[in-house]
């Protein structure tokens, strides 16, 4: 099916069995102060299993102190830290997979809390991550720091690495010397475009003098900071890459923005960003270079890297968190099973696990971060009768685990689709992946063996007759309704029923909840031309959720010019609006609205839960069925209560 994803390609001497590259993710899974451990071998182990290309490393530090990015990273920074690596080499090279090793130093993006010490940087320049403003560099220090990655990358070659990578990207370090905006500095590493390449050509040097000619060294480049004159342009970064080809580079790595951009979702893309959007970057790029390319663009599925490809904008496609949600993407696409690949939503998880100083998550598949743990399901079922009530994502996936148990599971679902509460949530703007992710929900089970009862309200009737060994109860949750007066007025409507066209809208709108339900409801209601007013009672409109996430809503909610109240509690509900009480001062406040929306999240659905608990008190309960959550809680509950059941 994809002919051009599954042929060959050459980056210098090294031949890559495929265009799939899984290009650098953080997933914080390695040892605590840097290092190789068991659970970072067994996530790359995985993702080579399933069949990917070449694999670049997440970050890895060549220095300690203001050179650590991630509590748990990998680490090149010395002779011990090769055989641990080299561990790692060993386990992704059985599967025929490539991995090149990426190099990197944070810059003025490190914390004090990671690595204990000031960052520092080309200049002070204030990160907007972080809020720390770094240490402007001393010539000595930059000496220092050249001769660690140089040292870093030896340390990778004598692992057995098949190649480094250098991130100057993103404002990290790298990044901080190449742009104008974060450069200020007035001697020979800053000013004019060659002073400003000087750091990362140096290294470059270094690194050809220590490891040969044949070692394939390349650089992932920022090649659209999205900042106009003031920082690096499309333009600018064509004369980047030539000069970097001139300078011995064998690819480079295609990426976008920086912090401090207004545009800094173009590099850790939500949900609602078209996959392939950034394909003209690096189309523009190879114009002017000869090197191998490869295009980080948002791509989720095998048929838009198959066109991308196609379209010649690269030499290969960028696939980082296709691969958290599904680490047998290749696999899956080779063999044309494409619907049964678990799509990447862009819920940012993943990336708010990190942020936090936690392990890698992801919402669709529970075994990322956690693959170690989850390597040896005890194979116990012997056709043994599990039931379970309810088709959302925590009782599909339930479902998957216990079949693969060998256990004989009967799913009921009363709609005629699986997926509960997902086919409220891609009605909001541009949600086309929950859409696809629940296709693979369909697909997988319809392949899985699972009996599936479509349309069929569980009872405890139908359930006893199975004669089950355990029952899963995965019934999900309602939306809550507070108990105000005028609640059953007529003007009142569930945001879930607004989405999906049960109610209807009229005239101005009050929306309570500002989560990302509420949120989407709002866009939903404004694009339909209704005035909107979003009440909650936190202090902030949107608290809950990936900021990233946020901003991509909120950027386009701006347009129609919302009115926000955060900590305001809502007491009651007349025909002509909403009355109020600002939380902090007790101050009433009325607003006008002709449709009352509440998105004030869910509860468990109890009358469910306990009547299936009444009859089977031993039942499991999973999911939204415990407590109204994400999808990531959901999934992560579900299948380990499936797989120690």
């Amino acid at each position: 099916m994809f002919p051009k994803l599954f042929s060959p390609v050459r980056i210098g001497g090294l031949e890559i069995k495929n265009r799939v590259a899984m290009t650098a993710m953080g997933v914080n899974l390695a040892a605590a102060g840097g290092g190789v451990n068991d659970d970072i071998i067994a996530f790359y182990e995985a993702r080579a299993r399933g069949g990917v290309g070449l694999m670049v490393s997440g970050l890895c530090r060549v220095m300690d102190g203001a050179g650590a990015a991630e509590p748990c990273q990998l680490a090149a920074r010395n002779v011990g830290d090769v055989q641990g690596l080299a561990r790692l080499m060993d386990t992704v090279r059985k599967y025929g997979a490539r991995m090149f090793i990426q190099l990197h130093h944070p810059g003025r993006q490190a914390s004090f809390s990671v690595g204990g010490e000031q960052p520092v940087s080309a200049s002070a320049v204030t990160s907007p991550v972080t809020g720390e403003t770094p240490r402007a560099l001393t010539i000595p220090e930059i000496g220092k720091i050249q001769e660690a990655f140089v040292s870093g990358a030896y340390m990778a070659q004598m692992a057995g690495a098949d190649g480094v990578e250098l991130h100057g990207a993103h404002g990290y370090l790298i990044n901080s010397f190449l742009s104008p905006y974060l450069n200020r500095r007035d001697d020979n590493y800053g000013g004019n475009f060659e002073n400003r390449l000087r750091f990362l050509m140096e290294i470059l040097a270094g690194i050809r003098s220590a490891c040969g000619r044949g070692f394939p060294l390349g650089v992932r480049l920022s090649v659209e900071e999205f900042l106009g004159d003031r920082g690096n342009d499309l333009a600018a970064s064509c004369r980047i890459a030539a000069e970097l080809e001139k300078a011995g580079v064998d690819f480079l790595d295609i990426s976008s923005t920086i912090p401090d951009s207004p545009k800094f979702t173009a590099c850790i893309e939500p949900g609602t960003i078209e996959q392939g959007w950034k394909k003209y970057m690096a189309a523009e790029i190879k114009k002017h270079v000869k090197i191998p390319i490869i295009a980080v663009a948002n791509i989720k599925e095998p048929a838009v890297a198959e066109a991308i490809l196609e379209e010649g904008c690269c030499d290969l496609v960028g696939v980082a968190r296709g691969h958290l949600a599904d680490p047998d993407w290749c696999k899956k696409a080779k063999a044309g099973k494409t619907e049964t690949i678990s799509k990447c939503i862009g819920c940012l998880v993943c990336f708010d696990e990190i942020m936090h100083e936690r392990r890698v998550k992801c919402s669709v598949n529970p075994t990322t971060g956690r693959e170690r743990e989850f390597a040896n399901p005890t194979r116990d079922g012997a056709g043994r009768t599990v039931a379970v009530v309810g088709g959302g994502p925590a009782g599909v996936t339930a479902a998957m685990v216990l079949r693969d148990r060998g256990f004989h599971v009967v799913l009921f679902e009363p709609s005629l689709r699986l997926g509960g509460s997902l086919n409220v949530a891609d009605k909001g703007f541009a949600r086309e992946k929950i859409t696809r992710y629940v296709d693979s929900m369909m697909a997988q089970v319809a392949e899985s063996g699972v009996e599936l009862r479509l349309g069929e309200e569980a009872t405890v009737e139908k359930v006893q007759a199975l004669a089950p060994c355990d029952v899963f109860i995965a019934c999900g949750a309602r939306p809550f309704i507070p108990p105000v007066p005028g609640i059953d007025c007529k003007t009142v409507a569930i945001a879930e029923d607004v989405l999906v066209g049960r109610s209807e809208v009229k005239g101005d709108c009050a929306i309570v909840g500002s989560g990302m339900t509420g949120l989407e409801t709002a866009e939903f209601v404004m694009r339909a031309g209704h005035k909107t007013t979003l009440v909650d009672m936190l202090p902030q409109i949107g608290a809950g959720a990936n900021i990233i996430v946020i901003l991509d809503i909120k950027e386009r909610m701006d347009c129609y010019d919302p009115v926000n109240l955060p900590g305001h509690r809502l007491l009651r509900v007349t025909e002509q609006g909403i009355d109020l009480e600002r939380m902090e001062t007790g101050e009433s406040v009325f607003v006008a609205a002709d449709t009352v929306i509440l998105a004030m999240g869910v509860r468990p659905h109890k009358v469910v839960v306990d009547r299936f608990k009444a009859a089977f008190p031993d039942a499991r309960i999973v999911g939204d069925a415990v407590r109204g959550g994400r999808i990531v809680d959901a999934t992560q509950d579900a299948y380990g209560q499936a797989f120690v059941f």
